[in-house]
């Protein structure tokens, strides 16, 4: 009984309005996905854009900066614009978590439709649907998703438009791929 009364708190904590909040303001663009209202960061929740390291193939097979890009795109977008932000919870960084909306357009969606960000909720994949069958955006060429980009390795996955170049993997892994540890064989002989 006592671990039920626990486990109540504890949901009550966690779904709380004391995390629910409403900020608005010219925002200042962080990335694809973090902006900063009031010396508050958000994140738009359901969505995930490219880091601003992150690298990209176009539809050429030529390397481009697709995570300046999203969030370069997304400063274009807003244009100064005030932007209504509702925020449900804190994530591990301590940023707000929620929903931006311009002159009553939902910038979360907005970012997946036009190909800059993908879907991280079920209530978005019909907008990255949209925009893979458009090649819009990210889509244009190919890329790593950016959940992987950190963590990207030989087994990493390349998605994109629909002729994916054969060396895509090779080149957007690049540096990842030489950053692995010399043959045991081979041998430096010491300076004299």
């Amino acid at each position: 009984m006592k671990n039920r009364g626990i486990m109540f708190a504890l949901l009550a904590l966690v779904t709380s309005p004391v995390c629910a909040a409403t900020f608005s303001g010219a925002p200042r663009i962080l990335d694809g996905n973090t902006i900063e209202i009031d010396k508050t960061n958000v994140r738009l929740s359901g969505i995930e854009a490219p880091e601003t390291d992150q690298i990209c193939l176009d539809a050429k097979g030529r390397k481009w900066a697709c995570g300046v890009a999203a969030r370069d795109e997304l400063i274009k977008h807003s244009n100064g614009r005030t932007w209504d932000c509702h925020t449900q919870r804190v994530d591990e960084y301590r940023r707000a978590l929620g929903n931006c909306f311009v002159e009553g357009e939902n910038v979360n969606v907005w970012m997946v439709r036009s190909g800059w960000a993908l879907s991280a909720a079920p209530s978005h994949a019909v907008y990255e649907l949209a925009a893979s069958t458009a090649h819009a955006g990210l889509w244009s060429g190919a890329f790593i998703a950016p959940w992987d980009w950190p963590r990207r390795n030989k087994g990493t996955i390349i998605v994109g438009a629909w002729s994916v170049p054969i060396d895509a993997q090779e080149v957007l892994l690049g540096s990842v791929l030489l950053s692995e540890p010399p043959s045991p064989e081979c041998l430096i002989p010491p300076s004299a």
